[in-house]
């Protein structure tokens, strides 16, 4: 788990947006079974090897979202796998993407880029 809840783990969350996020790593012919609440958004990610979610096959490098259900069973193949899961409530706004910036328009996009391009993006400096 990099982040949220899992069972009785706790993790960081989010008060804005709570987010699950787990990198889970598969070894050869196994599976893992998660429950998930009906109100979220899900999404799995291979980041090495491929895995099969309802019996559909998910390729390495490729994303997909679920559709709702309150348990997720992912298996590995014949290989280890290695899959990014996501879970969050669902944003019900809409969302423009361009590159690495995400905006709710088209117009905030250019916006950004705009801003992006003159050097005031980023309004608050951070030291690290």
């Amino acid at each position: 788990m990099l982040t949220g809840n899992y069972k009785n783990h706790h993790g960081h969350q989010s008060e804005y947006l709570p987010l699950d996020y787990y990198d889970i790593h598969l070894n050869p012919d196994s599976e893992i079974s998660i429950d998930v609440q009906e109100e979220r958004t899900v999404m799995l990610f291979s980041l090495v090897g491929q895995f099969y979610v309802a019996n559909q096959i998910v390729k390495e490098k490729t994303a997909v979202k679920l559709t709702s259900g309150n348990k997720v069973i992912i298996k590995a193949g014949d290989s280890p796998a290695q899959i990014l899961f996501l879970s969050s409530l669902p944003l019900h706004e809409t969302v423009a993407w361009g590159g690495p910036i995400v905006m709710n328009t088209r117009e905030e996009l250019y916006e950004a880029f705009d801003e992006l391009d003159k050097g005031t993006f980023l309004r608050e400096k951070i030291n690290y």
